[in-house]
């Protein structure tokens, strides 16, 4: 399976997008004007509709994305590997984030944090269970985002054996499930309804993903693919008529159509920057830029605005965030999938070993 360099493209590209859209967040929780955003605003984003889409667009792309990238590891990988190798990837960063804001928050400086924190928020953050039971404050708001990929992991992983022999059945299944799910969970007045309708209301993303993979890996017809990508749209479009909470984004599903084709075409890009060594060193830190990105729009501004004015700060920012982003990605991300995959070739080397050593006892026997 060749690697998909044009989605590196697009991952940079949504990260850009969420940072900026929360850099605008930092000027309106202010009320302050921002010249470049409305000059950006007048030009470019509004002539096609996108200025109140900044945001939807990256968390969008990275969804979608992530339905390809996931099914192809799937196609290579068992239930028990899939599941074990996509929580190394994703919870050793989030857990030390997540340690360190709250470190900063019960020190009482500004990272985002409303309300004092504790112990049990801490551990609720690190479960994401802070989604699901009221009263739990939130440390980095954006890894809600983990709850649908988690969920779309998970449902992965559960069908690994039906998607090799019948790849047309878990996509079958996800349109019915998403379905069912829309119908029973459609009271979002707690916190737990709320989150899992987010979760069922993003999920059909991730599902017209896989279904882009499936059908470029040639193991679903694209007629099929397009009938069952038009059923998860019409899903998708079906939780945003019956929710006035999730999205609530005007021309979501619209965009969603938009960021397919998108995706379908970088698909196909196999040279230029796609393929560049700048381009692969920035896709792989997008996670980190993800994670961290909030509390230091936090911090930053916050603390230097007043002193060094709005535009050397949010400079500060940005820098602050690549830097940090690299750290955690250097000394967090990394080493721990080494680890993990080391663990993991020791204990496959050792049940390969097994059978000759046996064999060699039995004829030492002889």
């Amino acid at each position: 399976m060749r690697y998909l360099h044009g989605l590196n493209l697009l991952r940079i590209v949504a990260s850009v997008a969420v940072f900026y859209d929360h850099l605008r967040g930092w000027f309106a929780s202010g009320g302050q004007r921002w010249t470049f955003d409305e000059n950006l605003s007048a030009a470019v984003l509004s002539p096609v509709r996108l200025d109140a889409l900044v945001g939807a667009f990256g968390i969008c792309t990275f969804f979608l994305v992530s339905g390809v990238v996931i099914t192809f590891a799937a196609q290579r990988e068992g239930p028990g590997r899939f599941v074990a190798r996509r929580a190394v990837r994703i919870l050793p960063a989030m857990w030390v984030v997540l340690l360190i804001v709250w470190v900063l928050a019960s020190c009482h400086v500004q990272v985002g944090v409303a309300g004092p924190v504790d112990a049990g928020d801490l551990f609720a953050n690190l479960t994401l269970a802070n989604f699901f039971v009221p009263n739990q404050t939130g440390l980095d708001l954006v890894t809600w985002t983990l709850g649908v990929q988690i969920a779309y992991y998970l449902f992965v992983a559960a069908t690994i054996p039906l998607l090799r022999r019948w790849p047309w059945l878990p996509p079958a299944l996800a349109v019915t499930l998403v379905s069912v799910l829309l119908s029973v969970v459609s009271d979002e007045s707690t916190t737990a309804t709320h989150m899992l309708r987010v979760i069922i209301t993003f999920l059909p993303i991730l599902f017209i993903g896989q279904l882009v993979a499936l059908v470029r890996l040639g193991r679903l017809h694209p007629l099929a693919g397009l009938a069952y990508g038009v059923l998860q749209w019409l899903l998708l479009v079906r939780g945003d008529l019956t929710s006035d909470l999730t999205p609530a984004v005007p021309g979501y599903a619209r965009m969603v159509v938009c960021i397919a084709l998108l995706v379908i075409v970088c698909c196909r890009l196999s040279g230029g920057l796609a393929t560049a060594r700048w381009t692969r060193g920035l896709a792989d830190r997008t996670y980190a830029v993800f994670l961290v990105h909030v509390p230091v729009l936090y911090v930053t501004p916050h603390l230097l605005s007043t002193t060094t004015g709005t535009t050397p700060a949010l400079l500060i920012a940005t820098v602050a965030t690549a830097v940090l982003a690299d750290l955690l990605y250097r000394f967090v991300e990394v080493p721990c999938v080494r680890w993990y995959r080391k663990w993991e070739n020791r204990g496959r080397n050792s049940a390969e070993r097994a059978p000759d050593d046996l064999a060699g006892r039995v004829e030492a026997a002889r």
